[in-house]
């Protein structure tokens, strides 16, 4: 992926002081992200260097990045499947870490509710359940496959308590961790 400019000075005092003037002058992409946003999105602050300037929204787009949904640079939204997609991947790839709604609001540039509201919408369950079926999924391929203990599959996959663990596997499956394990293993 291509990326404009490096911010001046100017540029990033701009952006770290939310600088509604320049918001006819440039857009700033994340990199890390892979979003643009207006000079005055309240957004968390990227670091620097991972921000490159754009002098249109049009060229940042041509580049690959999409439109921030908290400050809709030139009023466009990303669509609310795609948001959602960008979510998933995200949490396909990080759900073993703790994640809150916050956070997820946060680096997907929308507020708290309305990402909520969106995601179980869309998908018919909230973040954190789909998170969680993402760990179970994961838990019960380490049971087949390995030969972790309990507390470490639990860790490995996002729970920080190996009791809460059991508890939410025994409720999914009917089965404690231990006895889905015997079970798999009986059954080859």
């Amino acid at each position: 992926m291509k990326c404009g400019t490096m911010p001046t000075d100017e540029e990033w005092l701009a952006i770290t002081t939310n600088d509604v003037t320049y918001n006819e002058r440039f857009v700033y992409a994340v990199r890390s992200t892979k979003i643009c946003c207006k000079p005055s999105c309240t957004s968390r602050l990227p670091h620097r260097d991972k921000v490159c300037i754009f002098s249109s929204l049009e060229l940042a787009m041509e580049q690959g990045f999409r439109p921030c949904k908290r400050c809709r640079p030139a009023n466009l939204k990303l669509p609310n499947e795609e948001w959602v997609s960008l979510i998933n991947d995200y949490l396909e790839t990080h759900y073993m870490y703790e994640l809150t709604l916050d956070m997820l609001a946060e680096r997907f540039h929308g507020s708290k509710f309305h990402l909520h509201r969106i995601y179980k919408e869309i998908m018919g369950v909230t973040p954190a359940k789909y998170m969680q079926q993402l760990r179970l999924i994961e838990a019960k391929r380490l049971l087949e496959e390995t030969t972790l203990t309990i507390n470490d599959i639990a860790e490995r996959v996002g729970f920080h308590s190996s009791a809460y663990f059991i508890a939410v596997f025994k409720a999914q499956e009917q089965l404690t961790p231990k006895q889905y394990q015997l079970k798999v293993r009986n059954d080859r």
